[in-house]
C-alpha cells in the first residue's frame, strides 16, 4: 500500500540504527496527532530516556484498568508484536477513512492487545463513548456500518445513523455464563457491545426498549397465564407481534441479522437477558459460520 495516497494518515518510520529499535505512530484526531504511548520504545535499553523524551499523556479514553495477577506486571508485547499490530492497522484502517486515535499496548495476563486504537468516528457515525478495539474489528464494524446499517437505515428511517452509542468494548473479564472459565472476546479488544443507534433527526433506535417481546417473554406470558386459568393469550399475542413489528424493531433485528455475515458472534435480546439491552459482536474464529443468537 503507497501510504502517501493516505495524507491523513502520519506513521511515523522505523528506525534500526546502532542495534536500537524506535518505533513511533501518529493518528489525527480533532486536528492534532496524538502519540502512541508505550510504542515508542528503545530496544533493550540502547536509547536513553533523555534522547526518547517525555513519553506522550494516554488518550483519556483507554482501556479500563485491571489489577494485573502473577507475572502480568512483567509481561509486554515484544517490539516485533506491536510493530506488527501497527502495521496491521494501517493496511486495514487507512482506507476506512474511521477516525481513530492510537492506545498504548495493554497486556494483563492473557487479556489485551498490542495495538488497540480508541475508535471514534467510523463511516460518518460517532462512536459514544469511544471504543478501544483492535484494528481487525474497527475494520470489520466499518465493512458492517457502511454495507448494512447506514443503507438500512436509510431505507427503514428515512435518515442516516449518525452516532452509535457503545456499551462496552475492551474489558478483560471472563465470558458470560460459558464453563471454564474461558475469556470474553472482550479481553482480546475484538468485541463490541452497542446499546443504540442515533439518527440524523436525532432518533434513538435503543435495543432496550425498541427491540420488542423476545421469544422468552411469549413464553413466560403463555406459562402465567395458563397458571392463572385465563384464555388472554390471542390477544396478547396479537401485541407482542405488533410490537416486534414496528420499523424500530424490525430495523433492529435486520442489523443483527446482517451482522451475522460480519462476525464470528452475534448476540442480541433473543439469546439472554445478559444481552437485553445491547447487540455484541466480535471476532472469535469459527470453522464454519457465526454463532448468532
Amino acid at each position: 500500500m503507497d501510504l502517501r495516497s493516505h495524507p491523513k494518515w502520519s506513521i511515523a518510520t522505523l528506525v534500526l540504527a546502532g542495534g536500537a529499535l524506535v518505533v513511533g505512530a501518529m493518528f489525527p484526531w480533532g486536528g492534532q496527532n496524538t502519540g502512541f504511548d508505550g510504542a515508542a520504545l528503545a530496544a533493550r535499553g540502547s536509547v536513553s530516556a533523555s534522547k526518547q523524551g517525555k513519553p506522550a499523556t494516554p488518550a483519556e479514553v483507554d482501556h479500563p484498568a485491571v489489577a494485573p495477577e502473577g507475572k502480568a506486571e512483567a509481561e509486554r508485547w515484544s517490539d516485533a508484536e506491536i510493530i506488527a499490530g501497527l502495521e496491521e492497522c494501517v493496511r486495514l484502517l487507512a482506507p476506512t477513512g474511521a477516525e481513530v486515535e492510537v492506545s498504548k499496548p495493554v497486556r494483563n495476563g492473557q487479556c489485551g492487545a498490542p495495538a488497540p486504537v480508541v475508535l471514534k468516528h467510523i463511516d460518518g457515525a460517532e462512536v459514544s463513548p469511544p471504543a478501544v478495539v483492535n484494528c481487525r474489528l474497527a475494520a470489520r464494524l466499518h465493512h458492517w456500518i457502511k454495507r448494512t446499517v447506514q443503507p438500512m437505515a436509510e431505507e427503514m428511517l428515512g435518515a442516516r445513523i449518525t452516532r452509535i452509542v457503545t456499551a462496552s468494548a475492551y474489558a478483560c473479564r471472563q465470558r458470560i455464563g460459558a464453563p471454564g472459565n474461558r475469556l470474553s472476546e472482550h479481553s482480546l479488544a475484538n468485541a463490541l457491545d452497542i446499546s443504540a443507534f442515533v439518527t440524523a433527526d436525532g432518533r434513538s433506535i435503543d435495543v432496550l426498549t425498541k427491540w420488542g417481546p423476545t421469544v422468552r417473554d411469549r413464553q413466560a406470558q403463555a406459562r402465567s397465564e395458563k397458571l392463572a386459568g385465563g384464555d388472554a393469550r390471542p390477544l396478547r399475542d396479537a401485541e407482542q407481534v405488533e410490537a416486534t413489528s414496528t420499523t424500530p424493531a424490525q430495523f433492529l433485528r435486520r442489523m443483527h441479522e446482517g451482522a451475522c455475515g460480519a462476525f464470528g458472534t452475534v448476540l442480541g435480546p433473543e439469546a439472554n437477558e445478559a444481552h437485553r439491552d445491547h447487540l455484541h459482536v466480535d471476532l472469535a474464529p469459527r470453522e464454519h459460520s457465526a454463532f448468532c443468537e
